[in-house]
């Protein structure tokens, strides 16, 4: 794995960490010739035997999913349902845009694989390259309204602590509350996938002829297709190129004082009939009762986020470990506090939960080489690297080490959607 930025192999001092363990495409040529490479990329956990009987294994990502983690832990939906406008009539919005943000957030993210299974629906929608390379930054014939939607997505993507109220309200002059719901929801989706896939580096498929339609006349069979002369010397200002670092934590105190302030809710919670759809047991903790919003289409997600706290290889303290350094970076208080719960209900002291924000070299040598990796994979997922990879190997076995992946993941889901909903912390 190359491990320095393809745009600043030249120009970074050698004192300086590298802007991520793989190349940035900074033009759209550049970025096609990575897409098509990655087709034989090596994958930070070995390959799945092939299983053509396995649906979920048709893709690579299903693959892994399917081989590395239990069933309980996948995200589960109705039998015959699909994610998307058809999988829940509370979605309005059009499939294909939701699409162009996954192409934002995975390009903000440098997730080639899930890059370019969005090159590839866009394509099968119809929509011309020209506009694909458009959503690097060219917003120019974009609506107003897109345009909000494509913002909030970086921003959401990019820094998650300094999304506020204020940008929900931006949303919501061209949006209703539902469908900024929607907005947030799909889009703290993306990250969440394009951290399973790109943090465990898996390839992509050799074409994308399952994204192929008859009426479509577009190339499936190679990312390396003409960029017409209008996008060729275009720059991304979506990819991470040289961001600013996340400030330093905050202190105890800092941090216990806002969990005592009054929190209001930027969105509706769902009404009681919708959340007894996806929370069946006993009174719906808040993250519950807002993701009912989308009942039909969120009901796997809540269940396979009760499962990951729950259930799996990783013990309880390990998992809420994760939880915790992912939300104190994400600066998610309401997942924070809710991080705090799990590790006090497995046994960890008060002044333990708060030794995690140091340098956590009291821990054992497992759980110090988990915590890299979530903390990395949480903050800057295209800074992970095969070492740290390899340094949780030599501790878990692969499926341990998939789970690790997979509560991270849930960690950048939970803590975008929670925060900025703004949702009182529960009693």
């Amino acid at each position: 794995m190359i491990t320095l930025a393809l745009a600043f192999a030249l120009t970074a001092p050698a004192a300086e960490p590298p802007e991520t363990s793989k190349p940035v495409g900074v033009t759209r040529d550049e970025e096609k010739a990575l897409l098509e490479k990655h087709k034989k990329a090596p994958p930070r956990l070995p390959m799945p035997p092939a299983d053509p009987t396995n649906p979920l294994a048709r893709v690579n990502n299903g693959a892994f999913r399917a081989y590395y983690l239990p069933a309980e832990l996948r995200e589960t939906r109705p039998a015959g349902a699909t994610s998307g406008r058809d999988a829940d009539p509370a979605m309005t919005l059009d499939n294909t845009f939701k699409v162009k943000l996954f192409w934002i957030a995975s390009r903000a993210n440098n997730c080639y694989y899930c890059l370019g299974h969005q090159e590839y629906k866009l394509l099968g929608a119809g929509v011309r390259d020209d506009d694909i390379a458009a959503l690097d930054g060219d917003w120019r014939a974009a609506t107003p309204k897109e345009r909000a939607a494509y913002e909030f997505t970086k921003k959401l993507t990019h820094t998650p602590h300094l999304v506020t109220a204020a940008d929900v309200e931006a949303l919501k002059k061209h949006y209703t509350a539902a469908q900024v719901a929607e907005i947030l929801v799909t889009v703290a989706g993306y990250n969440s996938t394009n951290r399973w896939t790109d943090g465990l580096n898996i390839p992509a498929e050799t074409d994308g002829a399952r994204f192929k339609k008859d009426e479509i006349k577009a190339d499936f069979s190679t990312f390396k297709t003409p960029t017409s002369d209008k996008y060729a010397k275009q720059t991304t200002t979506v990819a991470p190129v040289k961001l600013a670092t996340r400030p330093p934590l905050e202190a105890r105190d800092k941090v216990e004082a806002i969990w005592k302030e009054k929190r209001t809710a930027t969105l509706p919670l769902a009404d009681a009939k919708a959340t007894a759809e996806v929370w069946t047991n006993g009174p719906a903790p808040d993250w519950a009762a807002f993701l009912a919003t989308f009942p039909k289409s969120m009901k796997g997600r809540v269940e396979g986020l009760r499962a990951g706290m729950e259930k799996g290889a990783l013990g309880a303290k390990l998992k809420a470990e994760i939880a915790w350094v992912a939300a104190r970076n994400d600066r998610a208080w309401y997942a924070l506090a809710t991080a705090r719960d799990r590790l006090k209900k497995a046994g960890v002291s008060d002044n333990d939960i708060w030794k995690l924000d140091g340098d956590r070299k009291d821990l054992p040598e497992a759980e110090q080489a988990a915590l890299v990796l979530a903390e990395t994979l949480t903050v800057a997922p295209w800074r992970v690297t095969d070492e740290m990879v390899e340094r949780c190997r030599k501790s878990f076995k692969d499926a341990e080490v998939a789970e690790i992946f997979y509560h991270t993941c849930n960690a950048a889901f939970f803590d975008r959607v929670t925060e900025v909903a703004g949702l009182p912390l529960d009693k």
